[in-house]
């Protein structure tokens, strides 16, 4: 069972894989939320100031048709054929048509007002919901690939490590201590002496002795 604090990392290729995708949803998120942005910009920009603008102008130019239209038909009612009041329908026509133009102008502009507002308002409340998103884009993505980069790096150094330590210890030859060394050589004299012991008895014989004499020499020197 891996400790809690360390990392189980069963595949490093897995980790790349998983950087890379990272990085693909990254870049598309960070996309497809610009060209969101840049859209509802482009709308907000057209109902908050093109179309006030536009329907300004075209209701200046209503007020000036209808004065126009207006003095027409009045120019008209003043004249007389036979001593008798044209009826002047066309001017009357066209008057009628250009106050209508008027009044359609002036709805316009109460639209354009009203939606300017909602859509104000709705912009705003997807910019609320939208803002945690932007901000794992901007601050908590990045973040993460730093330190998914450094996992990698970190892992890949480790490996380079490992292998180098590896690889010397096989073209390095074997230091055992000159203790050890002592120890070794004794044990191997010690294991000739055995043998030529059990094929020669009296020199096991004498071995003994020796060995008894060897003690005593010793508990005096203690002594």
């Amino acid at each position: 069972m891996a400790n809690p604090g360390n990392a189980n990392v069963q595949s490093l290729d897995a980790l790349r894989d998983f950087r890379l995708a990272l990085v693909a949803f990254h870049e598309r998120a960070q996309t497809a939320m610009a060209e969101l942005r840049a859209k509802i910009d482009r709308t907000k920009g057209w109902i908050d100031q093109d179309r006030p603008l536009y329907w300004r102008e075209q209701q200046r130019r209503a007020y000036d048709e209808v004065t126009k239209t207006r003095i027409a038909y009045d120019l008209c009612r003043l004249r007389t054929v036979g001593g008798r009041h044209s009826e002047c329908i066309e001017e009357g026509v066209a008057k009628q048509r250009a106050k209508a133009r008027l009044e359609y102008c002036q709805q316009k502009i109460d639209a354009v007002r009203r939606w300017s507002v909602k859509v104000g308002q709705e912009v705003d409340d997807y910019r609320g919901r939208t803002g945690p998103m932007q901000r794992q884009l901007e601050e908590d993505v990045p973040n993460m690939l730093a330190k998914l980069s450094r996992m990698i790096d970190a892992i890949e150094g480790y490996a380079d490590v490992g292998i180098s330590t590896a690889n010397s210890m096989d073209s390095r030859p074997i230091r055992v201590p000159e203790t050890e060394t002592q120890a070794v050589a004794e044990r191997v004299t010690q294991i000739d002496l055995t043998a030529a012991t059990n094929s020669n008895p009296e020199l096991e014989q004498k071995m003994a002795e020796s060995e008894i004499t060897k003690k005593r020499v010793e508990n005096d020197n203690i002594r």
